[in-house]
């Protein structure tokens, strides 16, 4: 087995360990938000864990897939068409940003969660700047 796969076995076992250990060892000692952090990030280790582990394993099986499936994530056109997917799904995400900003405002929750909607959208939206100023530097 290579040191990768057994690096993402061993991922996946730490993520039952934190699992375990928020469920059962530190119940006492963490509140209920501290807990179920604990446990979502045990348990999203465990599954990116065994998937890379079983992804790693079915490459030694098929290294003739494993090397197409390779070549094609690092072809042009599809690293474009990522990269257009990624841009379009950002600039949704930004007036989505702003509609529940808005839809906090008219619902009168606290206003630390409208100020928390429009924080991240002028983050995203500050970011979009200094990422197109240095693209157009670089190109």
């Amino acid at each position: 087995m290579k040191a990768g796969t057994k690096w993402y076995l061993a991922l996946s076992a730490f993520g039952i360990v934190m699992v375990t250990a928020a469920q059962f060892f530190l119940a006492d000692f963490l509140n209920d938000a501290q807990s179920g952090a604990i446990i979502g990030v045990g348990a999203g280790l465990f599954g990116y864990g065994i998937a890379k582990w079983l992804l790693g394993c079915w490459g030694k099986k098929n290294p003739d897939l494993m090397k197409q499936t390779e070549i094609e994530a690092k072809d042009e056109r599809n690293q474009m068409i990522r990269n257009k997917a990624q841009a379009i799904s950002g600039e949704w995400l930004h007036w989505l940003l702003m509609a529940g900003a808005w839809t906090a405002i008219f619902m009168n929750v606290p206003l630390w969660v409208t100020l928390a909607f429009v924080s991240v959208f002028l983050l995203k939206t500050i970011f979009d700047l200094i990422l197109t100023a240095y693209y157009q530097r670089k190109m």
